[in-house]
């Protein structure tokens, strides 16, 4: 059984996605505002946070457990039902936005906002991208951080590729009120196309999912992506004139990970302070 869209089996798509330390890379977040930004100048205005490109909203839910006002914007309907849901089995409340990363208003602005997980990945121009810069910076408090994570650049060639992993939801605490599922991932093929000229990935993504006494279910698609480089990043900040400062780093954890070509460097953070 093949479902048409990808997002719309948002439990799944959690399952696959979720074996993260979700407390631990929001410590990393809220450090992020309080050394390199101005939480000290926002006061109350500093429990903030927009969780951009936000599915199932983990980091959001765990900033509105600590008592912060929580955003998730995104642009898939189900996700963000999906998001609000768990947010009431946690017993906290979020906000939700259905809305393009690249032009948003928020009610009111936030002290921290990230893309995470590589959603950036999904805008795949420059200009795109300066303009996801721009309305971000509009929707930040001054003196408030953007925190932008991505694969670290030696592990996004074809080389590495098929990405494959299989994630079950009884290996995770989140999912103990649902029944046993597991979801078989692909994502990226090693024949799918690159156009070294616009450097636009066509990616294969594809969920198997099994359930006791359910048939399997199959989501395939390909979108383009585009995984950025940091001087790219750079430069792309630079032409925005949306921040201040820029800072890098290799890991989304405390203690901090310098960014570089170490084996503890296995992301890629940029971090962007507004003015």
């Amino acid at each position: 059984m093949t479902s048409p869209d990808f997002y719309h089996e948002a439990l799944a798509y959690d399952i696959a996605f979720a074996d993260r330390d979700y407390a631990l890379e929001c410590d990393f977040l809220e450090w992020c505002l309080n050394h390199l930004g101005s939480a000290a100048k926002l006061g109350s205005h500093a429990r903030s946070f927009l969780e951009l490109g936000c599915g199932p909203a983990r980091h959001a839910r765990e900033f509105a457990r600590r008592n912060w006002r929580a955003v998730g914007l995104d642009l898939s309907d189900d996700m963000l039902n999906y998001a609000l849901e768990g947010a009431a089995r946690d017993g906290v409340r979020i906000e939700t936005v259905r809305a393009n990363m690249t032009d948003f208003t928020l009610d009111a602005p936030v002290a921290i906002a990230a893309n995470l997980m590589e959603s950036l990945t999904h805008l795949i121009t420059n200009e795109q991208v300066v303009a996801h810069f721009r309305t971000v910076a509009r929707n930040l408090l001054p003196g408030g951080v953007f925190v932008i994570e991505m694969a670290h650049p030696d592990s996004i060639w074809r080389d590495n590729l098929p990405n494959t992993w299989v994630s079950h939801s009884t290996d995770m605490p989140f999912f103990q009120h649902e029944p046993h599922t597991e979801v078989d991932v692909l994502f990226g093929a090693a024949d799918d196309p690159f156009d070294w000229v616009s450097q636009q990935w066509l990616v294969t993504t594809r969920l198997r999912i099994r359930q006791e006494n359910q048939p399997d279910r199959v989501i395939e698609e390909r979108h383009p992506h585009r995984w950025y480089l940091a001087q790219e990043l750079n430069a792309l900040t630079e032409l925005s004139g949306a921040f201040a400062s820029a800072h890098w780093f290799g890991n989304i954890i405390l203690p901090t990970q310098p960014f570089d070509n170490t084996p503890d460097s296995d992301r890629m953070l940029l971090v962007l302070v507004k003015a």
